[in-house]
């Protein structure tokens, strides 16, 4: 029996330039792909710690700061980026940190502009030690191993198991303000309903 080797080839090369509605058309993908990532870190912090009205401010400013980045990386400005269409966002490896700080201040009596200050005190010191960590990283491929990132990716989903059940019953402000309408079958059943449809897209070739 003859054996055909499927061969896949690229469409564009690196330094190929796509026509305009193509690149439009690109964009809008990625636009769609990645502002859900974008935007629900966001949600999330904001809604669990009570930030409230700086919700969309928040939401505003990763938006801009991740079109700003991913055109730095994409155009390569020096030594900065990989010349590639690399989106740049915000992260859900970090919500566990960022909620426990958030957190350890709302327990010491802090606001809301005290939880965001320190949020950001910690991001900014922490670009740092991932820049000069990334310098490093083919020196720890013997550490980081299969096992050891799978299990980070598996603490991240069950640091978020609370906050994913607490939206599905009808959220924090609900829980807050209108306990008597939390967990209502409206509710869960609307949750359940948007589980079964990403499981289903999921599924789907």
């Amino acid at each position: 029996m003859e054996q055909v080797n499927d061969k896949l080839e690229l469409v564009y090369g690196l330094e190929d330039k796509p026509s305009p509605m193509e690149s439009a058309y690109a964009a809008l993908q990625h636009l769609l792909a990645i502002i859900v990532g974008i935007i629900t870190p966001t949600l999330i912090i904001g809604g669990v710690l009570g930030l409230g009205e700086r919700i969309p401010y928040l939401i505003s400013m990763s938006l801009i700061v991740s079109g700003v980045a991913t055109f730095i990386q994409a155009k390569r400005i020096g030594p900065v980026g990989s010349g590639l269409l690399s989106v740049q966002g915000t992260s859900f490896a970090f919500l566990g940190a960022i909620l426990t700080a958030g957190f350890i201040v709302k327990g010491q009596g802090g606001g809301p502009d005290e939880i965001l200050a320190t949020i950001f005190g910690i991001c900014f010191v922490g670009a740092f030690i991932e820049i000069i960590l990334s310098r490093f990283l083919h020196l720890l491929k013997k550490i980081i191993t299969p096992v050891v990132t799978g299990t980070v990716v598996m603490l991240i989903g069950l640091s978020l198991v609370r906050v994913g059940i607490t939206d599905m019953a009808g959220g924090k402000w609900l829980l807050d303000n209108k306990p008597q309408f939390f967990g209502t079958v409206d509710n869960l059943g609307l949750g359940v309903l948007v589980l079964l449809v990403v499981l289903i897209l999921n599924r789907s070739k």
